[in-house]
């Protein structure tokens, strides 16, 4: 069986229902192939993976490069939700696309995956674009700094859920405003909190 065919059919129906990921019978069953040739097929893609659900196992089509720094794919309630796990006291961060939506048609050349949570790491890069200093993998260098600024930066609470944390790195991460510096928006989701905004902020001067 050729295995990178069958991952790039994998790729196409999940694209096709609009979905970042779907139960591994289903898609045995839809595309006609046993699951354990599809569990196969997925190590010959980096953008697709199998996590666990109350289900039974999900197949998911996603960027790669939150996996790389720490996040971790997991399935709840239905959806795909990237979840870094916590450090020290510092609780888990999530990073969901649920209000986001699937990615539009006329966008999906430019994307890896087509679902929702595909979306939100297409859009957290897109905007991050506008200050994050040059890179030759934007979204790796994003999501590290996410990982690292939540893991080692300072909270400071708002209320009614939010907080705010504040990171320094040793080296400029941004160009608008020039600073190592950034700041992570936050909602207490779960036992987690929920990512809800990131931008640089002006370093501190003497």
């Amino acid at each position: 069986m050729n295995y990178l065919r069958l991952a790039d059919l994998l790729r196409q129906t999940l694209a096709e229902h609009d979905l970042d990921c779907a139960s591994l019978s289903w898609l045995s069953h839809t595309l006609g192939v046993p699951a354990v040739e599809l569990r196969t097929a997925v190590k010959y893609a980096l953008h697709l993976g199998i996590c666990e659900s109350g289900a039974g196992p999900v197949l998911y089509c996603l960027p790669r490069q939150p996996m790389a720094t720490g996040f971790e794919a997991v399935h709840r309630n239905g959806r795909m939700v990237l979840r870094l796990p916590g450090h020290g006291l510092r609780p888990p961060l999530l990073i969901s696309g649920q209000h986001v939506g699937p990615v539009p048609e006329d966008e999906r050349a430019g994307t890896l995956g087509a679902g929702e949570l595909a979306y939100t790491i297409c859009r957290l890069t897109l905007m991050a674009g506008n200050w994050l200093v040059a890179a030759s993998d934007p979204t790796r260098l994003l999501f590290e700094l996410i990982a690292e600024g939540w893991r080692h930066g300072s909270t400071s609470r708002l209320g009614r859920g939010f907080s705010i944390h504040r990171a320094s790195f040793t080296e400029a991460i941004a160009t608008e405003p020039a600073t190592n510096r950034i700041e992570l928006v936050t909602n207490r989701h779960r036992g987690g909190h929920q990512l809800v905004n990131l931008y640089p902020i002006p370093a501190v001067t003497a």
